[in-house]
């Protein structure tokens, strides 16, 4: 009986020419989401491999010039584009790409894509994540809102229940039949969007990450099956579940994202960037200054120095003054730039976890949560790509500093260095988190997840056995 419900719920939702229309409209969505978001993903890397290798190139054949002078002279280094960029962009579109490098300065990332756009085009992007984050629960809303309120309206609910049939059998019938017609069309979506990992050689890490993103929407899309039930047999009428299908996906797909990052920014204010700049200053005044010898913190830091060496002048230390004093203010640099950094980053987390609270009310923003952090593209790792690029400027103008302090004369600022010695230099290498660091994180998200799958469930359940023919 299960089966031959199931059958019938699929036959008579295909019989629709909603089904056709909707199936064909979606799956061309998906294929130009697929095509632009791959050429996005393909013209970024190239660019990025292109700027890294110029950029490169520039510091490497700067010229002869002091060490410190080259610190000043800096470098860029371009946040990586991974390879599941191209299903879910996450913030990559709203946040820099590109970090200018130079001593006793931690500049911020500059040159999103969303600069380049007017306001409208902010509101979202076609990607496939959006196609099936989005648009795909709106179809199996709009295929299953009539499943249980047809049959009552045309008088078929009267005929089954009087032979006998449960209202439970018939509820998982239905929900059966929607599923096997769900994963019958987003199956071949899956694979089309796996081609993109093909294209892109990606290694075989990321192929699980793709794995885990496609059950995580198969779990999303159940949740949905069962709200279209929920609603079909709680309305009773077509035309009442039609409004109500639309109403939910409004509410969970539209209102409580914008609701959510309307009270994550109440609830955890980020500063404005005069704010940022004034806390930075006023920490960076209260240190040593590589630039300033009349300091009292450099006056201080020489007295101790020269104690320590048992010396009465810079000029007999053995090292030079100008490179220990520049790395010393760029150490104190280091600490204030990495504790405002970090402040920042807590506020962050704060608006995180408000959204991760706010998923029990929106499998959307679980979901959208989820596939940003294993496609590589979401706030943690940008903050992450920052945090390496700083570690970087560290190390190059520790490298560049410790050579004028160990092996130019105190005063000597005439001395230079050439491309052998810059072209031996550190450079920049940036990867996200392994997935084995990430899966932790994803099983409350999970659990919620399924949490709303078996709700819903029982929720439909719950108004089939009230359902009554007319």
């Amino acid at each position: 009986m299960l089966l031959t419900i199931a059958r019938h719920t699929i036959r008579g939702t295909v019989r629709e020419g909603r089904f056709r229309v909707l199936s064909i409209a979606l799956l061309l969505l998906f294929l130009c989401a697929l095509y632009g978001t791959y050429d996005y993903y393909a013209s970024l890397r190239t660019q990025h491999a292109q700027a890294s290798e110029m950029a490169r190139g520039q510091w490497e054949n700067q010229g002869d010039k002091n060490p410190h002078s080259a610190a000043h002279y800096g470098t860029y280094v371009f946040k990586p584009i991974f390879p599941l960029a191209y299903f879910d962009r996450g913030v990559d579109s709203y946040t820099g790409n590109t970090l200018f490098l130079e001593a006793h300065r931690s500049n911020q990332a500059k040159y999103a894509l969303a600069q380049d756009q007017v306001a409208t085009t902010r509101l979202g992007v076609l990607t496939p994540a959006f196609v099936l984050t989005l648009l795909f629960p709106l179809f199996i809303l709009t295929l299953g809102f009539g499943v249980a309120a047809t049959e009552r309206q045309n008088g078929n609910l009267r005929m089954m229940l009087a032979q006998g049939l449960r209202p439970a059998t018939l509820f998982w019938g239905n929900v059966l039949g929607l599923w096997a017609l769900v994963l019958l069309l987003v199956l071949p979506f899956f694979i089309l969007g796996g081609l993109g990992l093909v294209f892109a050689g990606a290694p075989g890490d990321y192929w699980w990450r793709y794995l885990f993103i496609c059950l995580f929407y198969v779990l999303y899309f159940g949740c949905f099956i069962h709200l279209a039930l929920l609603i079909s047999a709680w309305a009773g009428r077509v035309n009442t579940a039609l409004v109500g299908v639309l109403s939910l996906w409004v509410l969970v797909c539209l209102v409580m994202p914008r609701f959510t990052v309307d009270a994550a920014r109440q609830l955890a204010p980020t500063p404005s960037w005069q704010q940022y700049q004034m806390a930075l200053q006023k920490d960076l005044k209260e240190g040593v200054d590589g630039h300033d010898p009349a300091s009292v913190y450099t006056q201080r830091l020489k007295e101790q120095t020269l104690a320590e060496h048992g010396v009465d002048s810079v000029h007999q230390l053995p090292f030079n003054w100008d490179g220990f004093i520049m790395q010393k203010g760029e150490e104190h640099e280091t600490l204030v730039y990495e504790k405002q950094r970090q402040k920042l980053a807590e506020i962050y987390k704060r608006q995180l976890s408000i959204h991760q609270i706010m998923g029990f009310t929106s499998p959307y923003l679980l979901l959208k949560g989820v596939s940003e952090r294993l496609a590589a593209t979401d706030v943690a790792t940008y903050f992450s790509f920052l945090s390496a690029a700083e570690k970087y400027r560290i190390q190059l103008v520790g490298e560049l500093n410790g050579d004028l302090r160990d092996n130019f004369k105190y005063g000597d600022w005439d001395g230079t260095r050439g491309q052998e010695f810059y072209s031996n230099n550190s450079t920049f290498s940036f990867s996200p988190r392994p997935l084995t660091e990430i899966l932790p994180e994803l099983l409350s998200p999970f659990l919620v997840l399924l949490g709303w799958l078996v709700v819903t469930g029982l929720g439909g359940l719950f108004f089939y056995q009230r359902l009554r023919p007319f």
